[in-house]
């Protein structure tokens, strides 16, 4: 009795079809599939390759990070535009040796010359590589041009870390301001506050109301820190266990397309991922409808994904791309324009990579304008703060002079 394997394949339609089928190997399997018609995604042997990965107890999965995704993108694709096949530049990449790239190429060799495509030996192997990822790799390999599709791919990858870098560094400094203004608040009133209130204990008079708080406030924070930290750990636990509820999630990421100032970067970074991701897609041969839901799957924003699945099942119905985005209100009118040219001219790909590339330049300007304001307001804030904390040690000083004079 031969082998059964489980398997995932992609029908012709765009739909993901499961199953078990009986084959010799793996190749067999997958040429088996081909002849139904299906594009194998996923092939695992239902019992005897399991049992022999327990029993050889070594990981069935390799994890690398995001910088290596785009290494390994990167020496594919120029492996590949030197002319050898997949299998010989997985070999040229697997004389890495120990590295995780190195096992990556290895794993994955192994799939291929087994017959399995590259983009399922690559979801098989690595759980880095998500589905929009493996899906523009099953579009090279089907359209023949997976060189020019791993270049690409590199490119967007390379894009999408730039972005993510942008935003990041955005938040450092107002993170810091925040962090070291109250770092400093709290050591004025813990620390400072009390030794300015010994120059009270000698003059017998009731002190203004304005110290008794700050004084009242720096001895509950020495005597009940212990407290203190206990109700911050377990606010900082409720408020992470809330984050993950689809509820929290949708007002969450709805606030962060409202909010002035986040809203300009979160609206500018989605325009920019929405178009360079369709563009890719596009441009790799994937139909429409698929390049709509892979591009869904990727958008982090629960609000925008919602928005995208209302656009995707209007398209679905027969309307326009520009359209669609214009009712759903998912897009800015600017960018809602730029698809309505694209598909006006037939060229709906071409002029979503070009207009990405101006998103880019714009993402950047968005981030630097909206970094610009939100500085002087928490310089502002701080101050505020810190300057209310002086305020009070410096009137408890005139206060006690004061009292020593009458």
């Amino acid at each position: 009795m031969m082998p059964a394997f489980a398997y995932q394949a992609l029908a012709a339609d765009g739909t993901v079809k499961t199953g078990s089928i009986e084959a010799a190997d793996r190749g067999d399997a997958v040429r088996m599939l081909a002849r139904r018609g299906l594009q194998a995604r996923s092939i695992q042997a239902q019992v005897v390759e399991r049992q022999s990965r327990q029993d050889a107890g070594g990981e069935t999965t390799v994890q690398i990070n995001q910088a290596d995704v785009i290494r390994f993108t990167e020496d594919m694709g120029d492996l590949l535009a030197s002319g050898l096949q997949v299998e010989q530049a997985l070999q040229a990449m697997e004389s890495r040796g120990a590295s995780k790239l190195g096992l990556l190429a290895k794993k994955t060799r192994e799939l291929v010359r087994d017959g399995v495509p590259l983009s399922a030996a690559l979801r098989q192997v690595s759980p880095c590589f998500d589905e929009l990822y493996c899906n523009m790799i099953a579009a090279g390999e089907n359209s023949g041009a997976l060189d020019e599709i791993m270049d690409r791919q590199a490119r967007h990858l390379r894009l999408m870390e730039s972005v993510r870098a942008k935003v990041t560094g955005a938040l450092i400094y107002p993170s810091f301001l925040i962090v070291s203004g109250g770092a400093l608040a709290v050591i004025m009133v813990t620390y400072l506050l009390p030794k300015l209130a010994v120059l009270l204990t000698g003059t017998g008079k009731e002190p203004p109301f304005m110290i008794r708080v700050s004084l009242a406030l720096s001895d509950a924070l020495r005597s009940w820190w212990w407290a203190v930290l206990i109700f911050l750990a377990l606010s900082v636990l409720i408020l992470f266990a809330v984050s993950k509820t689809p509820a929290f999630l949708r007002h969450w990421h709805r606030l962060l397309i409202r909010v002035p100032g986040i809203r300009e970067i979160t609206r500018a970074r989605f325009e920019l991922q929405f178009f360079e991701t369709l563009g890719s897609l596009l441009r790799g041969g994937v139909p429409l409808l698929t390049a709509l839901e892979l591009v869904r799957r990727a958008v982090r924003n629960v609000h925008l994904q919602h928005a995208l699945s209302q656009a995707e099942a209007m398209v679905r119905e027969g309307g326009s791309l520009s359209n669609a985005m214009r009712r759903t209100g998912a897009l800015e009118s600017q960018a809602i324009d730029v698809i309505r040219i694209g598909e006006d001219t037939g060229r709906l790909a071409e002029v979503l990579g070009k207009a990405s590339a101006r998103m880019d330049t714009q993402l950047s300007r968005v981030i630097e304008r909206v970094t610009a304001l939100i500085q002087p307001v928490l310089l502002l804030l701080m101050a505020g703060l810190i300057g209310g904390l002086v305020w009070s040690m410096i009137n408890i000083v005139f206060s006690t002079l004061s009292q020593l004079n009458r």
